[in-house]
């Protein structure tokens, strides 16, 4: 049992990867260039049919070169102050960021448990309440009867003129 990766530092790592390789590449094609084209250039020397283009061609070539050595060497330099305290204030705040986070996701959970609670609560207060209505209303009847009972047998003419 493999235990469970976090792909983000591999996405990260991979994607650098793939655009060092890209820019070795780019690289590696435009030396090819210069050395294929001065390669030419000797040749057209020799049978003396170089032509000015053929500078021009050569500088164009150079340019892209030295574009290409340029950002080849900032894969590879040292950081400097402003780029690491960026890259630390990032890091603080990431980090703010996962507490804050956490605090809200244990508050909603502690408000989601009161709500339970008084959820609870209100159907226990409900259901005695009912209860409690029930009995009132039995009683009532009760009472209604007892009511009745007396005063069918008790003459209530002859117990006040008596």
């Amino acid at each position: 049992m493999q235990p469970s990766q976090n792909p983000k530092p591999f996405r990260h790592f991979a994607k650098h990867l793939f655009i060092a390789g890209k820019i070795f590449l780019e690289r590696k094609q435009a030396k090819e260039d210069v050395e294929n084209h001065l390669q030419r250039m000797r040749k057209s020397i020799i049978r003396m049919t170089l032509v000015y283009s053929d500078v021009d061609k050569l500088k164009e070539k150079i340019n892209n070169l030295v574009d290409c050595e340029r950002r080849y060497a900032k894969l590879f330099r040292a950081e400097d102050g402003e780029t690491r305290e960026l890259r630390m204030q990032l890091n603080y705040i990431e980090d703010e960021l996962k507490k804050e986070r956490e605090e809200k996701r244990l508050t909603i959970e502690e408000n989601s448990q009161k709500m339970q609670q008084l959820t609870e609560s209100l159907s226990n207060v409900k259901s005695k309440t009912n209860e409690l209505l029930m009995e009132r209303a039995k009683r009532h009847q009760r009472m209604k009867a007892l009511e009745s009972k007396i005063s069918g047998k008790v003459d209530l003419h002859k117990y006040y003129h008596s």
